[in-house]
């Protein structure tokens, strides 16, 4: 009689000891994309030889975030140096979901070839004299990702707020 209640002690000390593991492991919060808590703001730049994803090396831009129910928030993407001049150019795209697995916020395009049918167009071209300016506002929790290529040419340099509107 007495093993049997050693067994079940120990079996449900080793059952709580797994759920409280398992729960702390799902309830971290560096799993869960993060809402912004102030403004975003930092440069990137970096060179290319090509625009167009489909070349594997191409380094792309992403910012990612997450916007929390009824709140929302402004992107902005200035391009403070761009090769070409006024001629010179880059796309936008809008990835409908949380995407960080890239290194101070740059990646290649090849990093992105698993989610890139789900990656749409803005149909906005950001140029040396044209500022990209998005509001998100949300109803319910929404992740987005926003990218770009390194349009080629020369040293470019991108300058990205997000910050509540």
């Amino acid at each position: 009689m007495n093993e049997k209640i050693i067994v079940s002690i120990v079996t449900i000390l080793i059952a709580s000891i797994l759920i409280g593991g398992a729960a702390v492991y799902f309830m971290n919060p560096a799993q869960i994309p993060q809402t912004p808590t102030g403004e975003l703001d930092f440069t990137v730049t970096g060179t290319s030889d090509c625009l167009r994803f489909l070349n594997s090396s191409v380094p792309t831009i992403y910012v990612p975030f997450t916007i929390a129910p009824n709140e929302s928030w402004q992107l902005t993407i200035n391009a403070t140096k761009m090769p070409g001049g006024t001629n010179g150019w880059t796309d936008v795209y809008i990835y409908d979901g949380y995407w960080d697995k890239g290194t101070n916020k740059t990646c290649k395009a090849a990093d992105l070839y698993p989610i890139m049918s789900d990656i749409e167009s803005t149909g906005f071209a950001i140029r040396a004299n044209t500022v990209y300016t998005q509001t998100f506002v949300e109803t319910t929790l929404k992740s987005c990702t926003v990218f770009f290529v390194v349009p080629p040419g020369g040293p470019a340099a991108f300058h990205v707020t997000l910050k509540p509107a």
